[in-house]
């Protein structure tokens, strides 16, 4: 069995934090007061450690994988209910990528550059812990999801 590729799990993050950030400008128009602040707050992190990533992709020698140019799966977001949840899937697809990353650099055959094992960890538990505001602000009684990313 191959070792996975880390600088593709990489990528794929990385691909993941720009959907995020595109997706966060489709669904605030359709949001007010508390979702709103939310939304802002969780746009404001996706673009910084989009930016991050991109740097840190950079310096490792790995040219970083550009945004799309749309994200069509997003659409449509007809209203605030459909723009929480798909913040939320937004927040769910974000863990699963940094989570495979994660993984990736535990299996690989060699020591990934230093720190993405810990940035994943932590952009892992700042997505779950985003999409489980987002649930316990769209549907109090599933606001949690066991095994986040998985």
């Amino acid at each position: 069995m191959n070792a996975p590729d880390v600088p593709a799990a990489w990528q794929a993050a990385l691909a993941a934090e720009h959907q995020a950030a595109f997706g966060y400008g489709l669904l605030g128009p359709h949001l007010r007061g508390t979702a709103l602040a939310l939304a802002v707050e969780c746009s404001d992190a996706h673009e910084a450690l989009r930016d991050a990533t991109e740097q840190e992709l950079a310096a490792a020698g790995q040219p970083p994988v550009p945004p799309e140019a749309d994200y069509p799966q997003l659409y449509p977001v007809p209203g605030a209910a459909a723009a929480g949840k798909l913040a939320a899937r937004l927040e769910d697809d974000c863990a699963a990528a940094w989570r495979f990353l994660y993984a990736s650099t535990a299996a690989a055959g060699s020591a990934p550059p230093a720190g993405v094992r810990a940035a994943a960890q932590e952009a892992l538990t700042a997505s779950a812990v985003r999409a489980a505001r987002w649930r316990r602000l769209i549907d109090p009684a599933h606001a949690t999801t066991p095994f986040p990313g998985v």
